[in-house]
């Protein structure tokens, strides 16, 4: 196992200690071309993940990307499809938009995933 990736294990088991379980969840399109909807019918995934959540540091708030009730969350990167802006992240019973995503991997091994979200 490469440093990178003990890394992204130890960080799985900090968030599994100290976060909460919780689900990605997006629409994508899937099966075959329907042709009354001229396009692919749209399915929803989830994908279960442990995050942590947080509230924004105000650095990042610049009225427009960054909103001072954005939050910050933590994702483990173990078993993780890197998340994109509109996925929605449900932790605790409440569902976050994902607006920003920012998925640290040195030497191309994710580690961590942090996300700015919005309610």
């Amino acid at each position: 196992m490469t440093f990178y990736a003990e890394m992204a294990q130890v960080a799985d088991e900090i968030l599994r200690e100290f976060g909460a379980a919780g689900t990605l969840t997006y629409k994508t399109r899937s099966g075959q071309y329907d042709p009354d909807l001229g396009d692919y019918p749209e399915v929803e995934v989830t994908q279960d993940c442990t995050a942590a959540v947080f509230p924004v540091d105000q650095k990042l708030v610049d009225g427009t990307t960054v909103l001072a009730t954005d939050e910050q969350a933590y994702l483990s990167a173990v078993g993780l499809g890197i998340p994109e802006p509109t996925h929605v992240l449900t932790l605790g019973g409440v569902a976050r938009t994902v607006v920003s995503v920012k998925n640290l991997a040195p030497a191309g091994t994710s580690v961590l995933v942090e996300l700015i979200v919005r309610r």
